[in-house]
């Protein structure tokens, strides 16, 4: 069933990362027409000294 992974930087909290998975779950099972159950969501911290944005590290932003 529907696996969505959501990569973003690094430093946000449970509460964030928790609300985050029950709206993405609920958007997709309804847009899927899945069971919520079936819905599962990765999140990937990220430092940002190692993402890239407009051709210079996102820490040098």
């Amino acid at each position: 069933m529907p696996v969505v992974t959501i990569d973003w930087w690094s430093g946000s909290n449970e509460d964030g990362r928790r609300e985050a998975v029950n709206e993405i779950s609920s958007t997709v099972s309804r847009i899927a027409e899945c069971p919520l159950e079936a819905v599962t969501v990765i999140i990937r911290e990220v430092e940002t000294s190692y993402w890239g944005k407009g051709g210079k590290l996102a820490s040098e932003l």
